[in-house]
C-alpha cells in the first residue's frame, strides 16, 4: 500500500542525524511509500542527499507568524502519516490520518536515537530497517578517491561548544602516536582551524578542516574509516549511524543520551571529575572533565582493536 509520509526533523544537524534510524525503519516497513522531510536551513542540503528521503520542504523558525501559518496549512490533507520529531502542532493542522502523539513521556536515561524511534512504534516495527546512503555525484566521489586514504583514522575533537572540545595538548600527543601506524585525517569546520593549527602541521597528517560538507564526510567515513576519534558532535553521531568503530571523548554531556551507538565503541571520560556529566553550557571549573590523559585515549584505541602497537 502506498502512503505519503512526512517527517518533521530536528533543526540542528546532530539531532537530525540521530533521527535517521526513524527513516530507515519507516522505509523498511512502508517500502512503496514516499517520504518527505521538513527541514531547516541547517539540515536541508544534508537530508536532501539521503536517498531514502524523496522530498524536502523547508521550514525556517525565523519566518514571521503569517508565513509559518501559511506553511502549516500548505501541508493539510497531503499526508497519510505525520511523524513529528519536534512535538509541534503541525500534525494536527495537517490533518494526517495517523500521527505521533503530542503528549510524550520518555525515560531520562534513554538515548536520543531511541527516543525518536519510540515515537513510531505504533506505526511499525522498528526492526524493519532499510539501509540508505548519502548521494554524491561520480565527479564528487572521484575527487575524494584521489586522496587514496585506504584505512584511516578520522579525528574530530573540536566542537561549536568549546566545553566539549578535547584538550589540545593531549590531542597532539594522541595524534603523534596514531600517525606512526595509520593515516590520520583531521575533520572540522573552518572556524576550528585555530584549534587544530598545531596538529595539522604534523608530518603525515591530512588536513581536511573546512574542506568538507557533511555528505562528503559521510562518504569518506563510510568508505575509508577504520576508526573515528571524536567528541560529542555531529560527526560522532554520523559515524555511529554508519556503524564505524569509535573512540568517543565525553565530559559535560551524557554518553547514555548522546554517545555512540555503533557495534564497536569505547567511551573515555575523566573519572576524577565528579560533576561530569553536568549538561550545562558554562563551566565553572575550567572544563577539567575534558582534560583526559592521552594515555587513556591511546589505550582505548588499542582496546577497540584497530591500531595495535606497543605503547
Amino acid at each position: 500500500m502506498h502512503n505519503n509520509i512526512i517527517i518533521n526533523f530536528p533543526s540542528n544537524i546532530g539531532d537530525a542525524i540521530m533521527s535517521l534510524p526513524v527513516v530507515e525503519a519507516i522505509s523498511g516497513n512502508f517500502a512503496q511509500s514516499e517520504i518527505t522531510a521538513i527541514v531547516s536551513p541547517n539540515t536541508k542540503q544534508f537530508l536532501a542527499r539521503y536517498n531514502l528521503i524523496n522530498n524536502v520542504v523547508l521550514f525556517d523558525k525565523r519566518w514571521n507568524l503569517g508565513k509559518k501559518v501559511k506553511f502549516a496549512f500548505s501541508l493539510r490533507h497531503k499526508y497519510d502519516i505525520f511523524i513529528d520529531l519536534k512535538n509541534t502542532m503541525l500534525p494536527v493542522v495537517a490533518g494526517a490520518k495517523k500521527r505521533t502523539s503530542f503528549i510524550r513521556r520518555f525515560s531520562k536515561e534513554k538515548h536520543k536515537k531511541d527516543t525518536h524511534l519510540s515515537l513510531i512504534k505504533k506505526f511499525c516495527e522498528v526492526k524493519g530497517e532499510r539501509k540508505g546512503k548519502f548521494m554524491l555525484s561520480d565527479a564528487e566521489q572521484c575527487e575524494w578517491d584521489k586522496l587514496e586514504l585506504k584505512d584511516a583514522i578520522f579525528v574530530c575533537c573540536a566542537s561549536r561548544s568549546h566545553i566539549k572540545q578535547y584538550a589540545q595538548k593531549q590531542l597532539k600527543e594522541v595524534i603523534e602516536y596514531l600517525k606512526r601506524n595509520d593515516s590520520v585525517i583531521i575533520l572540522g569546520e573552518e572556524r576550528d582551524r585555530e584549534y587544530y593549527k598545531d596538529i595539522v602541521m604534523l608530518e603525515g597528517v591530512i588536513d581536511l578542516v573546512g574542506k568538507t560538507r557533511m555528505w562528503d564526510i559521510a562518504y569518506l567515513i563510510d568508505k575509508y574509516a577504520k576508526l573515528v576519534l571524536a567528541v560529542d558532535s555531529s560527526i560522532l553521531h554520523l559515524s555511529s549511524f554508519l556503524n564505524k568503530p569509535i573512540v568517543a571523548l565525553f565530559g559535560p554531556t551524557d554518553p547514555d543520551k548522546f554517545g555512540p551507538w555503533s557495534e564497536k565503541f569505547v567511551v573515555v571520560r575523566n573519572s576524577e571529575v565528579k560533576c561530569s556529566p553536568c549538561e550545562i553550557a558554562v563551566c565553572r571549573y575550567n572544563v577539567e572533565c575534558m582534560d583526559i590523559g592521552s594515555g587513556e585515549v591511546i589505550a582505548a584505541v588499542n582496546k577497540i582493536g584497530v591500531s595495535i602497537i606497543e605503547y
